[in-house]
């Protein structure tokens, strides 16, 4: 139903933001981010229904914001990490205004001390409730 939407939604506004956009089990991040800034959905999950012919669908949207960083020096990481952290906000901020999205909630934004290529990547990864209507 509205799981295109909310994916085409997140492309047009990734790549708007200079992200380059995947979207895919997260088990294929390391095989296929190559190119950075990157932002990955995992594909968004079907968490609830209201209403039978009309009403709202809330789905459970995570996505992994990447910088690459191999040759960054730690000390510049977090600062690399509060950008992405406000690129997430805004990037949910912008969702959260398309016509078939009723709200964004419970937005959490976490940073990885781990990087999920082989690259050397800073990452951030975001999760929310994105609730859409029919």
């Amino acid at each position: 139903m509205n799981r295109t939407h909310l994916i085409q939604a997140f492309e047009q506004i990734a790549t708007a933001e200079g992200y380059h956009f995947h979207t895919m089990e997260d088990r294929y991040i390391p095989q296929i981010v190559g190119k950075y800034p990157a932002l990955w959905l995992s594909p968004p999950t079907f968490h609830s229904i209201e209403g039978r012919t009309h009403g709202k669908i809330t789905y459970a949207v995570q996505a992994h914001a990447m910088q690459a960083a191999a040759k960054v020096p730690p000390s510049e990481h977090a600062q690399m990490h509060a950008q992405m952290e406000q690129q997430m906000v805004e990037m949910f901020g912008k969702l959260s205004e398309r016509e078939f999205v009723v709200a964004v909630e419970d937005l959490q934004i976490r940073h990885s001390s781990l990087t999920l290529t082989p690259h050397g990547e800073v990452a951030t990864t975001a999760t929310a409730k994105v609730i859409t209507f029919f």
